[in-house]
């Protein structure tokens, strides 16, 4: 049910950042197929222990918010964005942008979430 629910929102996903957010969805399917797939609040998620990665289609970029990015920040200062106390994300305006270090992100997360898991509110 979920996976068809993220095929929906890609289907509907319009634009130059169509592409994109279909990257992004296949890449962290693929790379981390333990990771369950669900909707929440209304775009494409994945959960380990507890909520870890979001990816949001806007008009000129896609955003991976990081449920837990405030963590992450200081390692990857030119990347990961924002000001939340734990929610930050990272902007991928093409497809060139998902690259080692957006991988190497991604497995930090998840690798967090794994070792030090909290319940996003």
């Amino acid at each position: 049910m979920a996976i068809a629910k993220i095929e929906a929102y890609l289907e509907t996903t319009e634009g130059p950042m169509a592409p994109v957010a279909r990257s992004l969805v296949d890449l962290i399917d693929h790379r981390w197929p333990e990771l369950h797939p669900h909707i929440a609040w209304g775009f494409p998620s994945w959960k380990g222990t507890e909520r870890i990665i979001s990816v949001i289609a806007h008009a000129k970029h896609c955003n991976v918010q990081l449920f837990h990015g405030a963590k992450l920040a200081n390692d990857y200062p030119d990347r990961i964005e924002g000001t939340g106390k734990a929610l930050r994300h990272v902007k991928v305006r093409s497809v060139d942008d998902i690259d080692e270090t957006l991988i190497d992100i991604l497995k930090h997360a998840i690798e967090l979430d794994r070792t030090e898991p909290e319940a996003v509110r």
